[in-house]
C-alpha cells in the first residue's frame, strides 16, 4: 500500500518557487493555492498567483489576484506593474497607463513603470519620440539600460531627425547590430551538436521537420503574407510551431490545422526557449518575430535549429545576429548592393519575397471611390517629416486605424494639420478594408512605409502614393510601386 508523502507549507512553497520559475505554471497554481489555504491574507501569495495567471496566458485572473493583493498591501508595487499589463492584455490602453502613471511614485517600481509607457507610447499611443524621452532615464541603469535601449532603436525606425541624410540607414543598423553584440548573446549556454540528417534527407520517406517561431500567429501579416508559403511546405514537411503570443482568432486555427506540433512558449526565457527549440530536433527554423520578441533573437542567437532564416515579422531591420543563415527578400525589398545593413547573408527570391493572402471578407474594388486621400497606418509610422510633407497636400486627409481612437494621437496629427485631418475609427480589420475601400488614392507613411496595408489597398483598386523610398527593410515596402 502507498503511502501519500505530507510535506510542510515550506516545502510546498519551495516547490511552487521552482515550478514557477521553469515557467510550469499550471502546476504552480495549485501549489500556490494549498499554501493559500493556511495563508489567505498574504498579498504575496496572491502576487504570486497573479504572476502564475498571468505567465499561463489568463490576464483576467492575473488582475483580480493583483488586485487582491494590492488592496492587503497597497505598497506591493510588482503587483501594480501586473495589474498594468494585465490590463494591456485585455486591450485597456487607458487604464494601463492611469497603473503605471502610479507605480512611477514608486522608488522600486518607476523604472518598470517607465517600460510600460513607453511600450504604450510607441505601441499605441503613436508617439515613438515620447517613448524615446520617457526611457532617457534607464540607458545609464545598467538592470534596465537593455530594455531602454532597445525602445530607443525601434523608435529611431519610426521617426529620427536624420532619416533622409546619407549615412543614416547605415548609422542606425549598425547600432541595431552593437546593440544585438551586447545583450542579445548567451555565452553561457552550450547546446549539444544535433544529429546529422543529411542522410536522411535522400530518402523520400522522410519528412523535415520545419520550426516556425513568432508571437503573432493571428490575424497580423505573419499570416497573410506567409500562410500561402506554409500550405505548402506543409504538403512535404513536417511544422513545429512555437507560439510566443497569446492572441488566438480564426487565424491561429489555421495555423494550428497545418503544424504536426504546436508547442506553446509565452514566456519562457532566451535560455529556455533555445532548449525548447534545441529539444524540438529542427531542421530549418523560420524566425517570424524579429523585434517583436527580443527574447526569441537571443534563444536563436544560440542555433538551436540546424538552419536558421529570418522572415516576415518584425522584420524591419536587421537581427545583428551571425547565426542566421539567409534574410529572405527580393531584389527591390533588400537590394544586393544594401548587404552591408545586414548581418545575415541576403537571399532574394524571384518576384516579391512574400505573398499575400487576402482574407474572405476582403471586399471588391468599390465602383466608386472618393478623391478624399487616405492613410491607413499604425499611428507611430506618421512621423514628423511626413505630416510636414502632407501638410503641403491641399485638402483633408482621412487616417484610418482603430488605434486613432486615442485624444493624444489626435492631437498630435491636428497640431500638424489642424482641421484637414479627419479619422475614422473601424471596430475591426474588415472595417478598416472597407473604409480604405472607399478612397481611390492611399497616402505611403515615410520613413517607415507600408508593408501588408499597401498590399491590401491595391488588392481594392485603390492606389498607393508612394512620397519617399529609403534604405532600410522597413523603408522599401512600397519601393515596387516607384
Amino acid at each position: 500500500m502507498s503511502q501519500e508523502t505530507t510535506y510542510t507549507a515550506q516545502e510546498v512553497l519551495a516547490q511552487a518557487q521552482a515550478a514557477r520559475d521553469a515557467a510550469q505554471w499550471e502546476k504552480a497554481i495549485a501549489l500556490y493555492q494549498r499554501i493559500e489555504q493556511l495563508a489567505p491574507e498574504s498579498a504575496e501569495l496572491k502576487h504570486n498567483l497573479g504572476l502564475c495567471y498571468f505567465g499561463w496566458g489568463k490576464p483576467e485572473q492575473a488582475l483580480h489576484r493583483c488586485a487582491h493583493a494590492l488592496s492587503l498591501k497597497p505598497d506591493l508595487w510588482q503587483s501594480e506593474i501586473l495589474v498594468a499589463k494585465s490590463h494591456y492584455a485585455l486591450g485597456q490602453m487607458e487604464a494601463a497607463q492611469r497603473t503605471y502613471q502610479t507605480a512611477l511614485s514608486s522608488p522600486d517600481g518607476s523604472a518598470q513603470a517607465r517600460l510600460g509607457i513607453a511600450d504604450l507610447a510607441m505601441n499605441q499611443f503613436g508617439d515613438p519620440l515620447g517613448a524615446m524621452q520617457i526611457v532617457e532615464p534607464l540607458l545609464s541603469q545598467p538592470r534596465f539600460a537593455m530594455d531602454a535601449q532597445l525602445t530607443t532603436l525601434m523608435a529611431s525606425l519610426y521617426d529620427r531627425d536624420d532619416w533622409s541624410q546619407k549615412g543614416s540607414a547605415q548609422h542606425l543598423s549598425q547600432r541595431v547590430k552593437d546593440f544585438s553584440a551586447e545583450h542579445l548573446r548567451l555565452p553561457n549556454l552550450q547546446l549539444d551538436p544535433l544529429p546529422d540528417h543529411r542522410q536522411k534527407y535522400r530518402s523520400k520517406r522522410f519528412r523535415p521537420r520545419v520550426g516556425l517561431i513568432s508571437p503573432l500567429f493571428c490575424v497580423s501579416p505573419v499570416y497573410f503574407l506567409t500562410i500561402a508559403g506554409w500550405r505548402h511546405v506543409a504538403k512535404g514537411c513536417d511544422i513545429v510551431i512555437f507560439n510566443r503570443g497569446h492572441k488566438s482568432d480564426w487565424a491561429t486555427q489555421a495555423f494550428k490545422e497545418l503544424s504536426s506540433e504546436w508547442i506553446n512558449a509565452q514566456h519562457l526565457n532566451g535560455a529556455q526557449l533555445a532548449k525548447q527549440i534545441h529539444a524540438a530536433d529542427i531542421d530549418v527554423l523560420y524566425d517570424l518575430g524579429g523585434w517583436m520578441d527580443a527574447i526569441g533573437l537571443q534563444a536563436l542567437s544560440t542555433k538551436p535549429a540546424r538552419k536558421q532564416f529570418k522572415w516576415v515579422g518584425g522584420q524591419s531591420v536587421t537581427t545583428g545576429l551571425d547565426t542566421f543563415d539567409g534574410w529572405i527578400g527580393d531584389a527591390t525589398q533588400s537590394p544586393l548592393r544594401y548587404q552591408g545593413l545586414y548581418s545575415e547573408p541576403l537571399i532574394n527570391i524571384r518576384g516579391r519575397y512574400c505573398t499575400y493572402t487576402p482574407p474572405d471578407y476582403l471586399p471588391s474594388p468599390a465602383a466608386t471611390k472618393s478623391k478624399t486621400p487616405c492613410v491607413f497606418a499604425n499611428p507611430a509610422k506618421v512621423s514628423r517629416a511626413f505630416l510636414k510633407e502632407i501638410k503641403q497636400i491641399q485638402g483633408t486627409k482621412v487616417f484610418i486605424h482603430n488605434q486613432y481612437r486615442y485624444p493624444q494621437v489626435q492631437e498630435r496629427i491636428r497640431a500638424v494639420l489642424g482641421k484637414d485631418a479627419e479619422f475614422v475609427i473601424p471596430a475591426s480589420h474588415q472595417e478598416a478594408l472597407q473604409a480604405v475601400n472607399s478612397h481611390a488614392t492611399m497616402i505611403d507613411t515615410f520613413p517607415y512605409s507600408s508593408g501588408l496595408t499597401a498590399r491590401e489597398a491595391i488588392a481594392m483598386g485603390t492606389k498607393v502614393r508612394v512620397l519617399h523610398v529609403g534604405e532600410l527593410f522597413c523603408e522599401r515596402h512600397t519601393a515596387k510601386l516607384v
